[in-house]
């Protein structure tokens, strides 16, 4: 079966349709090292061009959903960032974490100052964070900040936006931890968060996450959801943005970050003049630019990535991605519903045939595990892979009809039963369920795919408002210590799932928090018992492909350096205009 470029339809309507507008993003796959070169000499200026399927939503991550406000990564910053010396960075960086995944890695030591020029906490009470903030950081030069200081003020009204209002990500996925958190300002400078110990890891990991705004601004605007009202701290300035067709940036001169490691190393970032996001929905319109030089950049799926790998002059890197990638959910809390029976969903486990799909629809380039998370590099010890698992869970990966016909019977569903799975109106969606549902008919389970517009699938998604099956997202490996995809009352438990050890599980690994060894130990032991339970059915998932042209300076590959801060490598980057137009774009 072809697939007709659905994967990247895939990657790029989830992940853009949930990180709003990104291509996919990063991962694991190949080592860097076959690929990643050396950077040059550092070269200021130019412009340099990306592409986005589909426009932002908002400008404002209080208000709008985090994953629809992307411009924010070039305008804004955060309390702290992923540290750029410990990925590739231009291949002279460590290469701890490779920062090509979309969502990012989110361990603590793998961090670097942002807005906070460090970041301290109690290890042994976890219940105090205390932010010192960078000195001599400056508003962009916008009315009504005017180039204003950042001042601890800044901070915890921006924080406090993100633990009160209805429309935060925070408040919505974690209300305890927002309920039970105060933070103040000590001086001009210092900001102390006090937090339940409980709560200790949803705290300090969300603040690689929020973006600070200017307190004056916002309570002159009321909010900062209009682009023309853009104003941060970030290596970039919002000038522009037309609907359809594109968004510019252009370079903060008065940015206060430096570059960190490389033959650039000590210089004032960023290094380009202007950075263009051109909107473009078509892969095949794509795909011309990337190759007609338009756009320098390009992520994408292994079909069309057979193209480009025949371009000799290209750099490329080869990748799971870590997020949007979604899942099938079923109403487990439901006592009358045929998936409160573990016997029910191994059955539809082992009824599906993924090294088909895998093989058929992502053309055999692929991994069958990726539920709960995917493995990489940085959280390998947290991933048991598929051979190591115990037989009774590698078994549900494979394909046995007789099997799950006998677990159906044995569960009372001899003859089958009629289920509905809703999903989002898109091929990418609803060609891999159409292969599921021939499957399932195999043994009784009548399919029926729901596919909704995009507001009324999000809106189902977040608020987990259905009755029978939904095909929706789950959270990245950045939050696998939190065990929010299945335990907790959080948007991404779409299962509704309840499970006494599970929710153990999570208790420990939030008590063994900062301590990630022990954390990743954890989750790798109640790894076979998740996936026995069968609480979610991950479809096999595609491997993706970034390129990009040897004019881009001082890049590897990344999407995201930290969590979720997609595109703020850009500040990194720099382009060769001279060795461009040598070869003739």
């Amino acid at each position: 079966m072809r697939r007709e470029k659905a994967v990247l339809t895939f990657v790029c309507l989830v992940v853009i349709s949930l990180i709003a507008g990104l291509i996919a993003g990063g991962g694991c796959g190949a080592p860097a090292g076959e690929t990643v070169t050396p950077g040059e000499e550092p070269v200021y200026g130019g412009t340099l061009t990306v592409h986005l399927a589909t426009d932002p939503v908002g400008f404002d991550d209080a208000i709008m959903p985090h994953y629809s406000t992307f411009t924010l990564k070039l305008t804004n910053e955060e309390v702290w960032e992923g540290d750029w010396a410990l990925g590739y960075a231009g291949g002279l960086g460590s290469g701890e974490s490779d920062w090509w995944a979309a969502g990012g890695i989110n361990r603590l030591e793998h961090k670097a100052g942002a807005l906070a020029e460090s970041v301290e906490w109690d290890e042994q009470q976890k219940d105090t964070i205390t932010l010192h903030l960078r000195q001599g950081v400056h508003w962009h030069d916008k009315p009504p900040t005017n180039g204003r200081e950042v001042t601890a003020d800044d901070v915890v009204f921006s924080l406090q936006r993100q633990y009160t209002l209805d429309t935060a990500y925070m408040k919505k996925t974690y209300p305890g931890a927002a309920a039970r958190t105060e933070i103040s300002a000590t001086d001009d400078h210092t900001v102390v968060i006090k937090c339940d110990p409980g709560d200790f890891a949803d705290v300090i990991t969300m603040l690689d996450y929020m973006n600070i705004f200017p307190r004056d601004a916002v309570e002159q605007f009321g909010d900062m959801n209009s682009w023309r009202n853009s104003i941060g701290t970030g290596p970039f300035i919002l000038t522009d943005y037309m609907p359809g067709s594109s968004i510019t940036y252009v370079r903060n001169d008065n940015y206060w970050g430096g570059n960190p490691v490389g033959p650039g190393e000590g210089d004032q970032l960023p290094y380009l003049d202007e950075v263009k996001m051109m909107i473009i929905p078509d892969e095949s319109t794509q795909d011309a630019a990337f190759r007609t030089g338009q756009i320098d950049i390009l992520s994408c799926d292994w079909e069309r990535a057979q193209e480009f790998l025949g371009m000799p002059e290209l750099e490329h890197v080869r990748y799971l991605e870590d997020y949007a990638q979604s899942a099938i959910y079923m109403r487990t809390d439901k006592e009358d519903s045929p998936y409160a029976d573990v016997r029910v969903r191994q059955a539809l486990a082992l009824a599906i045939d993924n090294q088909k799909i895998l093989d058929e629809y992502y053309g055999g380039d692929g991994t069958l595990l990726k539920w709960p998370v995917i493995e990489t590099e940085a959280y390998a010890d947290a991933y048991v892979p598929l051979e190591e698992l115990p037989a009774s869970v590698q078994e549900l990966y494979g394909y046995d009809l007789e099997k799950a016909r006998q677990l159906l019977a044995a569960a009372g569903y001899a003859d089958g039963f009629k289920a509905s799975i809703i999903c989002y109106n898109n091929r990418a969606y609803i060609d891999p369920l159409s292969m599921v549902k021939d499957m399932w008919a195999k043994v009784g389970v009548e399919l029926t795919i729901d596919p909704k517009d995009y507001a009324t699938f999000t809106g189902i998604s977040v608020r987990r408002a259905y009755d029978d099956m939904l095909f929706t997202w789950f959270s990245g490996i950045g939050t696998y210590f939190k065990a929010i995809n299945y335990t907790g009352p959080g948007m991404y438990n779409h299962s509704y799932v309840d499970d006494p050890v599970l929710n153990q599980a999570r208790a420990e690994m939030t008590a063994a928090y900062p301590d990630e060894a022990t954390v990743d130990q954890i989750h790798a032991e109640v790894m076979p018992y998740l996936l026995e339970q069968v609480y979610a059915i991950g479809l096999p998932q595609a491997y993706q492909y970034r390129f990009w042209w040897p004019w881009v300076g001082n890049y590897s590959g990344e999407m995201s350096v930290g969590y979720y801060n997609a595109w703020n490598f850009l500040k990194y980057v720099w382009i060769d205009e001279e060795l461009k137009e040598s070869m003739g774009y």
